[in-house]
């Protein structure tokens, strides 16, 4: 019984390895979307918020786009895709960097704005 249970953890390991890898990559690019999406909700409402009250959204809006940028950098494409899906793989992650970067630029330029309003 003792040698069953790291038996079936070194299995279950295995096996959610294996299936991680069949379709790992296309699932974290799912998952970092909805990240993106969510980041982009709470900058929306950060854009909307009254001058005193942006800056709690903006700040969990850049801890969300601090994780967003992690995820990016550490996701590489499965070594096995053929170039067809690595170039696929490719345009989808650059397309999440673009998008996660003009968050960052309109931000910048909430900030900015209301830097000269409290001037």
């Amino acid at each position: 019984m003792k040698s069953l249970k790291p038996l079936l953890l070194v299995g279950s390991l295995l096996l959610s390895s294996m299936a991680w890898a069949e379709g790992g990559s296309d699932r974290v690019l799912e998952r970092i979307q909805q990240m993106r999406d969510k980041a982009e909700a709470v900058l929306i409402q950060a854009e909307k918020a009254p001058v005193g009250e942006r800056h709690v959204h903006m700040k969990e809006h850049m801890n969300m786009l601090e994780d967003l940028m992690s995820q990016l950098h550490n996701e590489h494409p499965a070594p096995d895709m053929s170039a067809e899906e690595h170039l696929a793989w490719m345009e989808k992650h650059d397309k999440l960097v673009d998008d996660v970067l003009g968050q960052m630029i309109r931000e910048h330029k909430l900030m900015m704005a209301d830097k000269e309003c409290h001037q």
